[in-house]
C-alpha cells in the first residue's frame, strides 16, 4: 500500500511538470507575441508610410499661409501634423533592432530558466525569484510594444486615404481647377 502512495504521488508531480510551468509559459507566450507584433508592423510596411508621411509634411511646410488656403491649415494640416508626430515618436523612441533585442533577449532567458527548472537544476524558491525578475524585466517591455504596435496599427490604417487625399490637396493647391 505504501509503494502505491509512493507511485500516486510520483505520477502526480510528474505530470504538474516543474513549479511554475504556467507562468513561464505565459511569459514566453506573451514575448514571443510582442516580437511577432513588432516584426509585423516592419513587414506591414510602416518604414513606407514613415516616408510618405515625410514627404508630405515638407510640403507642407513650403506652403504660405492665407485665407484662400485656410482651411487646409486648420483640419488637414492638423490631421497631418497628429499622424507625422505620431510616427516620429515611433522611431524616435526605441528602434526596432533595440526592442527585438530586448525581447530576444528575455525569451532566451525564459528558456534558459524553464530548462534549469525541467532539469531540477533550480530549488523552488530560485525560481521563483528568478521568474519574478523576468517578469519585472519583460511584462512592462511587451506591454509598451503591444499597446505601440497597436496605436501604429491604427495610423497605418488610415494611411492610405491619409495619402492620397494629401496627394489630391497638393495637386489642387495651385490649379483649384483639377
Amino acid at each position: 500500500m505504501r509503494n502505491l502512495w509512493k507511485i500516486a504521488i510520483l505520477f502526480i508531480v510528474g505530470a504538474c511538470g516543474f513549479p511554475y510551468e504556467a507562468e513561464m509559459n505565459q511569459l514566453e507566450s506573451d514575448t514571443q507575441e510582442a516580437l511577432s507584433n513588432l516584426q509585423g508592423l516592419y513587414s506591414a510596411g510602416i518604414e513606407s508610410d514613415y516616408a510618405d508621411l515625410e514627404r508630405h509634411a515638407s510640403i507642407a511646410r513650403t506652403k504660405i499661409f492665407d485665407s484662400i488656403h485656410e482651411p487646409y491649415f486648420r483640419n488637414e494640416f492638423e490631421v497631418l501634423k497628429y499622424h507625422y508626430r505620431q510616427t516620429s515618436r515611433w522611431f524616435e523612441l526605441q528602434s526596432q533592432a533595440e526592442w527585438e533585442s530586448e525581447l530576444s533577449y528575455g525569451l532566451e532567458q525564459i528558456k534558459a530558466l524553464k530548462h534549469d527548472a525541467e532539469q531540477g537544476l533550480m530549488d523552488e524558491d530560485a525560481i521563483r525569484v528568478a521568474l519574478e525578475n523576468e517578469k519585472v524585466a519583460l511584462i512592462p517591455l511587451i506591454s509598451e510594444v503591444n499597446s505601440s504596435c497597436a496605436a501604429m496599427r491604427e495610423l497605418m490604417a488610415e494611411h492610405d486615404s491619409l495619402d492620397s487625399h494629401l496627394q489630391v490637396m497638393w495637386d489642387r493647391w495651385e490649379n483649384p481647377n483639377l
